[in-house]
């Protein structure tokens, strides 16, 4: 396991230069001038010289980016992204993906142990129909039921530091649920896939002429089998939840990272989008490491080396 983790870490590490190497030179494609739009209509040659030079932007690009490695470990750079920013979107990202992940099971395992029946059907095209909503719309939806008509949850905003755990969970509902139903819909079809494919499985049928309870059958021998291609999907989602969070981040006004991200593409920050969107491209490559580690729980004949 170690010398798996340590080969991991260090094709992660190179991951992570490559991506930061591609973003921050993409980015100064763009010819728009950062100086030019922090100053405003306040900007003058003069001014606009003064801030570039100042924020170090009248250096060649590859000067610029070996400035932005030097400071990425300082006070101001990753680590303020880190403390401040990150927090929000973990909770969120975490709670959603546990709960998106929990119900997908549950209703996986129901449609399979009624498989066929009219039930079945009408999960199937219940989750058909969150597959197909685009997270930004269902989120709008969902703010404008529970919040402009009902006024049943906050709009916007996270709670105070201080507050407490039952007005922290009430800010923290429909973020979390909107995330949730973007994620139950693919994540219960691709299991149900494949707990409907193991039902005729030989082991299963020799279970079953064992005198194996048919619920037994489904939760002990099905779902157990069915979770190890779940896991697979559950890492490959990871880039998809990162573009679902900036948005559930914006449509709900929470201070993560994702809306410190478009804060800076907005702003011309180039320095400081690369350092957030390397942030969240490590959120991504530590949650498909995870992944790939949550196998040895599910089987433990599978061993990494």
């Amino acid at each position: 396991m170690i010398p798996f983790l340590a080969r991991r870490l260090g094709q992660d590490i190179l991951a992570l230069f490559g991506i930061a190497v591609i973003i921050f030179f993409l980015l100064h494609i763009d010819t728009a001038s950062p100086a030019r739009a922090i100053l405003g209509k306040t900007w003058t040659p003069a001014k606009g010289a003064a801030l570039n030079a100042r924020l170090g932007l009248n250096h060649p690009v590859p000067v610029q980016f070996m400035l932005w490695m030097k400071g990425l470990l300082s006070v101001g750079g990753v680590g303020s992204i880190i403390t401040r920013a990150l927090p929000p979107t973990l909770e969120i990202l975490g709670l959603g993906m546990l709960i998106g992940a929990v119900f997908s099971v549950l209703l996986a395992l129901a449609q399979t142990r009624h498989a066929g029946t009219l039930f079945d059907g009408a999960v199937s095209a219940l989750v058909g129909i969150l597959s197909a909503i685009p997270s930004f719309f269902l989120g709008f939806v969902l703010l404008f039921v529970f919040s402009v008509q009902i006024i049943l949850f906050p709009a916007s905003g996270l709670a105070p530091p201080h507050a407490s755990l039952a007005n922290w969970a009430w800010h923290e509902v429909l973020p979390v649920v909107t995330l949730a139903l973007s994620v139950i819909g693919p994540w219960s079809r691709q299991l149900r896939s494949s707990a409907a494919e193991l039902l005729h499985e030989e082991f299963i049928r020799t279970a079953r002429a064992k005198g194996v309870p048919e619920r037994r059958v489904v939760s002990r021998h099905v779902v157990r089998k069915a979770l190890l291609p779940f896991i697979t999907q559950l890492g490959l989602s990871f880039p998809t939840m990162i573009n679902t969070i900036i948005a559930v981040e914006v449509i709900y006004g929470i201070p993560g990272a994702g809306t410190a991200l478009l804060g800076a593409l907005n702003g011309f920050f180039f320095a400081q989008a690369t350092t957030v969107a390397l942030v969240l491209a490590a959120v991504t490559i530590t949650g498909s490491l995870l992944a790939d580690l949550a196998y040895t729980l599910v089987d433990p004949r599978i061993q990494y080396r």
